[in-house]
């Protein structure tokens, strides 16, 4: 029997850590199926800005959208609708996410299986995130977190830990074998010491904290050299902070040791290009779970992160790379990237870490085997 996927979420071209993530998820799930012999279709409802979506229909502007996804719904009868989460998704004139929560009410009605996996979960949720994720899963066939800590963190958030609350971590890919050597010849950084973050172009990565830090680095390990990979976005906020970049970088007196790129990479490239750095150092101010994190172990790089939320918990679960606590980010975040970058063996075990922690947990083939349970289970 044909399993009919309805998956609603921000997709391609939009330049959004969910719209990749949901590309790898539902290229995994099709692979899946694919080698066990069963038939899937999926098919895409998302904004008006995804080309590459089925159904680019989601306007946040417009007080019915929800309406119009349900009627969209009714007409695929899908056997399951799988929801991409995150608040800024579905936030229509500061709402709170109530016409999602209408939207999970009418499939719940018509008795639509509904599955949601949370992107935004934090410890300690806000008041109205306490009201949405606990209405939400009332509604829900089943909810997936990220981590296991914010499972267990409901309890005191929400009074309860609902049943139908799986932990799936961010997915990584498990097909990529990269040869470090080569491509680190390819790059030009035989004779370097390559510390490497990436991301979206946010504020909250905090790219400039690592450009202050860099010149104390350099003066430690002369060949030391930052690659700062950062992926455009259409909001103007973006090209703000790009600015602010690169003039940090011009003020930099060792600015011939850092390197910028800006580029919305493929994932291959992409995946190269982290597996090219010796260290991926993610300094980020505020995050709930990181893409270019799983990417990292995809690409078996040790990686230094700030303790917060997910990016420390996914760290601890892997044990491939160090943490920093958030007090010491700001000013004491390079002292961590000298430790790792003066011990080739600890960064070699971490690097063993990252692709045990892809081959036996996190890959991608693994998520999806996972996400068929649930799919059978709710069904």
């Amino acid at each position: 029997m044909m399993k009919k996927v309805i998956w609603i979420s921000s997709y391609l071209p939009r330049s959004c850590g969910i719209a990749f993530y949901s590309q790898d998820y539902i290229n995994a799930i099709k692979n899946y199926a694919k080698k066990h012999n069963q038939k899937i279709s999926i098919k895409i409802i998302s904004h008006i800005d995804a080309a590459k979506a089925n159904y680019p229909v989601i306007d946040q502007t417009d007080r019915d959208w929800d309406e119009k996804v349900f009627k969209i719904i009714k007409k695929e009868t899908p056997s399951i609708v799988h929801i991409q989460h995150e608040y800024g998704l579905y936030e229509t004139y500061e709402d709170q996410n109530r016409h999602l929560l209408k939207l999970l009410e009418k499939l719940k009605q018509e008795k639509i299986p509904t599955v949601m996996t949370y992107h935004s979960i934090y410890e300690k949720l806000e008041p109205p995130h306490k009201f949405f994720v606990k209405e939400s899963l009332q509604l829900l066939s089943a909810g997936i977190f990220h981590e296991d800590y914010q499972k267990q963190a409901l309890k005191k958030n929400i009074g309860f830990i609902p049943k139908n609350l799986y932990v799936l971590p961010h997915g990584s890919d498990n097909e990529f074998n990269p040869d470090k050597k080569k491509l680190r010849r390819e790059y030009g950084y035989t004779d370097k010491l390559v510390v490497g973050a990436a991301g979206i172009a946010d504020q909250r990565k905090g790219f400039r904290t690592m450009i202050r830090q860099w010149p104390k680095i350099v003066k430690r390990f002369p060949n030391a050299f930052l690659v700062l990979e950062i992926k455009p976005h259409a909001d103007k906020l973006t090209r703000i902070y790009i600015n602010e970049v690169m003039k940090a970088i011009m003020k930099s007196k060792v600015n011939n040791n850092i390197e910028l790129i800006v580029k919305d990479y493929k994932k291959l490239e992409f995946l190269k290009r982290l597996a090219s750095f010796d260290i991926l150092a993610l300094p980020y101010k505020s995050e709930s779970q990181s893409g270019v994190l799983a990417n990292g172990f995809a690409a078996h790089t040790p990686a230094i992160v700030t303790d917060i939320e997910g990016l420390g918990a996914e760290i601890r679960n892997s044990k491939a790379g160090l943490l920093v606590k958030m007090k010491h980010r700001r000013n004491d975040f390079y002292k961590t990237i000298l430790k790792l970058l003066a011990s080739k063996t600890l960064r070699n075990k971490y690097s063993k870490n990252a692709a045990l922690y892809v081959k036996n947990v996190s890959g991608w083939n693994i998520i999806a085997k996972k996400t068929f349970k649930i799919y059978e289970g709710v069904q």
